[in-house]
């Protein structure tokens, strides 16, 4: 089989070609994930699809796959469609396979998967988030497929979702989805501020375009500090590194250690994570919260489409919610806020196989079903967040029109992936603590210069 290298490029010439036609030894802390499913209801701990009704004639015992995924309403009835589909596929090849789901909320997915692994429980198909596929991939909590898949079946994805699907040169799962943010806004509240938006991307910093137009829509009738109406969001109360490592990152420029944000070798954070610049940026943005009041500590669930707040960063998957739950809204979109250089940062959801699985040939069938055009179209139809397959993504007449061509541009553009080190889900846990510490009102230089060393120190394992 043809190096990974060549796949990723033999990988990026077919969605350049396309997308022109139309762009995260020893067990680890408990973690926040980095790619937020839409906002839903969660699903039960374990939920069972329906019985697959055996082929005529077939030979096959039933077959139950255990998969453990994050627990997510619209994830649950794709899946669902899905393996309906599955069961059809070759004149009812695989209809004997059934799958059980062992769906976790963010706190407990990634710390249930590596104890799924050490303790030889029966699991078979792994959700992974994209910068945690090479943790998984370091501690051989998930099999390495590069003998599985060929030139052309990589070729369906982005090289993005490639590269976060590889370690060392091999490859390790498929992608579900990708993804990439905008600033979304409430066009109502924007035209009542007398506001005229460009999809041009707003500036951080004191002296930047965004400041002035979050504080026009921030709203406190009452006078009290506390406003009713808070002008921007970024995430929170869970304050994971997929969005608000951004503008920091965004304060450097593509190469330098701000923007890169980890050392090549993904092992060093001082004088990547703390630099002048990162700190500066940092600074701002807890001036957001407590010298500015523009935005919110404690932000709720679905925070621009409940009018919590006017304005958010958020990948497009906030449409799918929209659409199953706030139909009547109007949304607005821009690029998203940056320092220096504008950046989304990329990568989402991966399917991985266990290597305790017993029943590889059927897990490696679904995944492969899954992450093809077809299952990625009926993932697609109910989560409703940007495809990693090119073919299907060039297809969608919902990406051709505004917002969501907005959306493609700006990966094509800006897309970067989240910082690649195989310590990511180390480092995003003390970032979840740094950054509530700098919500909480800390010192920003001293807590940021901490917390490289921690980060480094955590990540040190990685060099034997």
């Amino acid at each position: 089989m043809k190096s990974i290298g060549k796949l990723l490029a033999a990988a990026a010439v077919v969605i350049t070609f396309i997308l022109a036609a139309c762009a995260p030894a020893g067990q680890p802390p408990a973690a926040q994930p980095t790619s937020p499913p839409a906002a839903a209801t969660q699903a039960p701990a374990a939920t069972n699809a329906p019985a697959a009704t055996q082929a005529s004639g077939s030979t096959h015992e039933p077959v139950t796959l255990t998969f453990i995924k994050i627990a997510d309403d619209l994830e649950a009835k794709a899946f669902a469609e899905m393996l309906d589909e599955f069961h059809k596929l070759d004149g009812g090849k695989w209809s004997y396979v059934n799958i059980e789901y062992n769906a976790k909320p963010f706190a407990e997915l990634f710390p249930s998967i590596e104890d799924s692994v050490a303790t030889g429980q029966n699991v078979d198909l792994i959700q992974a988030d994209g910068p945690d596929v090479k943790h998984f991939a370091w501690n051989k909590v998930i099999m390495d497929l590069t003998d599985k898949f060929s030139k052309e079946e990589l070729a369906q994805w982005d090289p993005g979702s490639i590269a976060e699907g590889t370690y060392q040169g091999k490859f390790y799962g498929p992608p579900e989805v990708q993804s990439c943010q905008s600033l979304w806004y409430n066009q109502e509240m924007v035209d009542a501020a007398g506001l005229k938006l460009t999809t041009a991307g707003l500036t951080y910093g004191p002296n930047g375009t965004g400041l002035p137009v979050w504080q026009k829509l921030t709203v406190d009738k009452n006078g009290d500090g506390t406003p009713e109406v808070y002008g921007f969001q970024n995430n929170g109360p869970a304050w994971f590194d997929y969005l608000n490592r951004i503008p920091a990152r965004t304060n450097g420029k593509p190469g330098d250690n701000t923007f890169e944000g980890v050392s090549p070798d993904g092992l060093k954070f001082k004088g990547y994570f703390d630099t002048d610049q990162a700190i500066e940026a940092f600074q701002f943005d807890q001036d957001l919260f407590s010298k500015y009041k523009v935005r919110s500590t404690e932000p709720p669930a679905n925070a621009l489409l409940s009018g919590f707040t006017a304005t958010t960063v958020s990948q497009d998957l906030i449409l799918g919610t929209l659409k199953d739950q706030f139909p009547n809204f109007k949304i607005g979109a821009m690029e998203p806020p940056y320092w220096v250089t504008p950046m989304c940062q990329t990568g989402s959801w991966h399917y991985a196989i266990s290597p305790t699985t017993k029943h590889l040939d059927e897990a490696l069938a679904f995944i492969k079903y899954a992450s093809s055009d077809a299952g990625a179209a009926i993932m697609f139809k109910y989560k409703n967040q940007l495809p990693a397959n090119v073919k299907l993504l060039a297809s969608l007449p919902d990406f051709k029109s505004y917002p969501r061509n907005l959306t493609v541009e700006v990966f094509n553009k800006y897309g970067k992936p989240r910082i690649e080190t195989p310590a990511y889900t180390e480092y995003n846990a003390l970032f979840t603590e740094y950054y509530g510490s700098l919500v909480a009102g800390g010192n920003v230089p001293e807590l940021t210069h901490e917390y490289a060393q921690k980060m480094e120190d955590a990540a040190a394992k990685y060099a034997k």
